[in-house]
C-alpha cells in the first residue's frame, strides 16, 4: 500500500469503520511507515485534545470562510460514512483546528485577555527556547537569504534532535504589497529527500510534515516554523527548493490574521534555494515498563523519550471490558520537580494496534534541561464507545420535522435538502441526565450506503452539571472542571459513489455512543 493510500482512510480506522481486510492492510502498513504512524498519532492526540477540552480554541471569524472550503475539498471522494467524525464539533471550531494545526494558523488562548496577546506570547516564549537552544550548543542561528521577483526569504535558525527538525524561516516582500508565507504541501521540495530520509516508494512523501504561523510585528514580513522529520545522519544538510509562496489574508483592524493563508490558492510564484545545515543532537531514551488499570483496561508506559525539542511518552492500552469500548486515553500532564508539562496537540509518533494492544506516542513540552530522576505521569480523560444500535425509517415526502426517540432522548430530523450533496439539519434533546454525549451514527439510502460529512454545534457541561454553548464558550474551556461535549445541532452532507445522482436517506442507524470519564491517577516512574 501507498502512503496517500493508508492516509486517505485513517479517519476510517480510527473509526473502526473499515472492513476486515482494509484494516489489517493498514495495520501492516502503519507498522513498517515511520511517517504514516506519526499521521495516525497525530489525528489521534488531536482528536483527545478536542474531545476533552483541554485547550482554549479562537478561531478568527475573519478566515472561516477559507476553512470550510478546504474541509469541504479534503471531503470530496469519500467513500465511507463517517459515523461521529470527532474532528467536525462546533460549527466548523474543531474542523477549522484540525486543519490550523497543520496549515499552522491554530491559535488558542490560555488566560489571556486576546488571542493577539496569546500570539505574541507564544512568540516570544518560542523564540526565547530557539536562543536557549542555541546558546547550548543545541542549534544553528544562520542568516540564509534568497530573493526573486522582490520577495526575500531568510532562513533564520535550525534546531534538530532525533524526534525532528525545527526550522525558522522570514518572508519579507520587498515591494511592500503583501504577506507571503510558505506552503509545505505545494511549491516546496526537498532535493535530498530520497537520499537523506528513511521512507518507502511513494511520490507524496515529504519530509517537511508541519508549519506554523509565529507573530511579526513588521509590515510585510511573514515568520514561521517548519517541522521536518529527523535526518537518516547525524550530520548533513537540507536542500530546500521554493518555487511559490502562499499570500496571506490580513483583517481590517491587522489583528491576528496576518498570519493566515487566504484560503483561495492564491500563490506567488518565484525560485528560492536553501542548503541548510543541520546537526542532530540525541535524545535521552528511557525504556520502562510501568503501569496501571483503567475501567478494568491495563495501560501501560514504556518508553520515555527526553530530546531537546520534545518529551515523547509512548503507552499502550488493551481493551479488556466487554461492556465498553476505550477509544482513546490522553495523557494530561507530566511532573517534573514540581513543574508540570503538557501535550503538544497535532504531534506524535510510532503506535499502531498490535495484539490486542492500543499503542500511541503523547508528545509534551520539553524536560530536557530539568535533568528529571524521575516523573510522574498524570492520566487525564478516556473516550468510551458503547454499542447499542437501533434503527429508524425517515420519509422525506413527509412533513418535517420527523422525531425519533433514542435511549429516552428526542433527535429531531428538522430540515432535508436533496442535492449534490444532500443537505440535513438534525437536533438533538438535551436533557439533564441525557445517557449519551455524541452519536455514532450514519444514514443510509435505498441501496443501504452513502458517505457524510457532520459539522456539529451542542453544549459544554461541566462536573457540577452547569451548561454552555460550546460556540458562544468555547474560549472559557480551561474555567470550567472537568467540561464534556454533548452535540445538539448538526449540519449534514450527503453524498454517494455515484455522481450523478443525489442521496435520498430513507433512515438514520445509530450504533451506539460516546461517553467520557475522567481520572485523577498518577503513575510513578523512574528515571534513573
Amino acid at each position: 500500500m501507498k502512503c496517500k493510500d493508508v492516509q486517505a482512510d485513517l479517519l476510517d480506522y480510527l473509526e473502526g469503520v473499515l472492513d476486515e481486510m482494509r484494516t489489517k492492510e493498514i495495520e501492516e502498513h502503519i507498522q513498517e511507515c515511520e511517517g504514516c504512524r506519526m499521521e495516525m498519532n497525530g489525528l489521534k492526540q488531536v482528536i483527545a485534545s478536542l474531545e476533552s477540552g483541554n485547550d482554549r480554541i479562537v478561531v478568527p471569524e475573519d478566515f472561516m470562510t477559507g476553512v470550510r472550503a478546504r474541509v469541504s475539498t479534503t471531503q470530496k471522494g469519500r467513500r465511507t460514512f463517517i459515523p461521529n467524525h470527532r474532528l467536525r464539533v462546533m460549527m466548523g471550531m474543531a474542523a477549522a483546528l484540525f486543519l490550523l494545526v497543520f496549515m499552522g494558523t491554530a491559535v488558542a488562548t490560555n488566560g489571556f485577555g486576546s488571542v493577539m496577546d496569546w500570539w505574541k506570547d507564544s512568540t516570544n516564549k518560542q523564540t526565547e527556547q530557539v536562543e536557549s537552544y542555541i546558546e547550548q550548543g543545541l542549534g544553528e542561528k544562520l542568516n540564509l537569504v534568497a530573493e526573486s521577483n522582490g520577495v526575500k526569504v531568510t532562513i533564520t535558525n535550525v534546531v534538530a534532535d532525533d524526534i525532528q527538525t525545527l526550522i525558522y524561516y522570514e518572508v519579507e516582500d520587498r515591494k511592500k504589497e503583501n504577506k507571503y508565507g510558505i506552503n509545505f504541501t505545494e511549491g516546496m521540495k526537498i532535493a535530498n529527500q530520497d537520499r537523506d530520509w528513511d521512507k518507502e516508494d511513494d511520490s507524496t512523501f515529504s519530509p517537511i510534515n508541519s508549519s506554523l504561523a509565529l507573530y511579526s510585528e513588521k509590515d510585510y514580513v511573514y515568520k514561521g516554523e517548519l517541522g521536518a522529520l529527523p535526518m537518516s545522519a547525524d550530520e548533513g544538510t537540507i536542500q530546500v527548493e521554493l518555487t511559490k509562496l502562499e499570500k496571506m489574508i490580513n483583517s481590517p483592524d491587522g489583528e491576528v490574521s496576518q498570519g493566515i493563508p487566504n484560503g483561495s490558492g492564491d500563490f506567488f510564484e518565484g525560485k528560492w534555494q536553501f542548503d541548510i545545515p543541520v546537526k542532530k543532537h540525541p535524545a535521552l531514551v528511557y525504556k520502562i515498563k510501568k503501569g496501571t488499570k483503567i475501567e478494568e483496561n491495563p495501560v501501560i508506559v514504556d518508553k520515555v523519550t527526553i530530546a531537546p525539542t520534545a518529551t515523547i511518552l509512548s503507552y499502550r492500552y488493551r481493551n479488556d471490558n466487554d461492556e465498553k469500548n476505550m477509544e482513546y486515553l490522553q495523557m494530561a500532564s507530566i511532573e517534573s520537580n514540581g513543574a508540570f508539562v503538557y501535550p503538544v496537540m497535532g504531534s506524535g509518533g510510532g503506535g499502531g494496534s498490535i495484539d490486542g494492544w492500543e499503542s500511541t506516542d503523547a508528545t509534551f513540552e520539553s524536560l530536557y534541561f530539568d535533568h528529571p530522576k524521575e516523573i510522574r505521569v498524570h492520566m487525564g480523560p478516556a473516550s468510551f464507545f458503547v454499542e447499542d444500535s437501533a434503527r429508524f425509517a425517515i420519509d422525506p415526502s413527509k412533513e418535517l420535522p420527523q422525531t425519533i426517540e433514542y435511549l429516552g432522548n428526542d433527535i429531531s430530523i428538522d430540515s432535508i435538502k436533496v442535492g449534490k450533496p444532500t443537505e440535513v439539519v438534525m437536533t438533538e434533546e438535551l436533557q439533564p441526565k441525557r445517557k449519551y454525549e455524541t452519536l455514532h451514527y450514519h444514514f443510509y439510502d435505498k441501496d443501504g450506503q452513502g458517505s457524510s460529512g457532520d459539522i456539529r454545534d451542542g453544549y459544554y457541561r461541566d462536573k457540577e452539571g452547569q451548561t454552555y454553548k460550546a460556540s458562544e464558550n468555547f474560549h472559557r474551556i480551561n474555567e470550567w472542571e472537568q467540561p464534556r461535549f454533548f452535540s445538539t445541532d448538526h449540519q449534514i452532507e450527503l453524498s454517494t459513489d455515484d455522481e450523478k445522482e443525489p442521496f435520498v436517506p430513507i433512515g438514520i442507524e445509530i450504533e451506539g455512543y460516546s461517553i467520557t470519564t475522567f481520572y485523577d491517577q498518577v503513575i510513578e516512574i523512574p528515571l534513573e
